[in-house]
């Protein structure tokens, strides 16, 4: 029974895998979609992710190298093309709180498709490693999520929703 009391069992870490889970199955099936289809989907997913990923707890267990990459540069690049596609004109938008932007006498642009592969690999990545059952490999991967969320997939789901609000809203006027 103590394996249970462990902080990836937690409420907060069981229903983010939850909606991780179906999160990336949507991901991958999302090439069958319509474009509108996809991105009012999106646009419900992305704000819930987020608040997921903003109530989980902290692991003290980091960098021991138990965790691997599940999704490999060849997974991550077909899901790329195949989303840049779907997009198609919708798919790039201007990102003005990118730290480059400083430096920049040009418009920094940014793609709705790399951002979702971006927080699809992250999920996917501890997915994989969650699955495992093994407690030291869940509080890693928990560690490392965390981490990613304030340096990575948490920062591409504040930037796309923007995006994404955009274009939901774009191809709702075409019809």
């Amino acid at each position: 029974m103590e394996d249970f009391q462990h902080v990836g069992y937690t409420k907060e870490v069981i229903e983010f895998v939850a909606v991780s889970k179906e999160f990336c199955d949507f991901v991958e099936t999302a090439p069958q979609m319509t474009r509108e289809a996809f991105v009012e989907r999106l646009q419900k997913f992305i704000p819930l992710i987020y608040l997921k990923g903003s109530l989980l707890p902290r692991s003290d267990e980091e960098g021991n190298e138990l965790i691997e990459d599940f999704v490999t540069e060849e997974n991550y690049n077909y899901l790329y093309g195949e989303l840049h596609r779907l997009m198609g004109e919708y798919d790039e938008y201007l990102e003005v709180f990118d730290e480059n932007m400083q430096y920049s006498e040009t418009p920094v642009v940014h793609s709705i498709a790399e951002k979702v592969c971006d927080i699809y690999q992250d999920l996917k990545n501890f997915i994989a490693s969650y699955r495992c059952g093994l407690n030291e490999v869940i509080g890693e991967a928990l560690w490392q999520l965390n981490e990613n969320f304030e340096h990575y997939w948490g920062k591409s789901c504040a930037e796309v929703l923007r995006a994404v609000h955009q274009v939901v809203f774009k191809v709702k006027e075409e019809d």
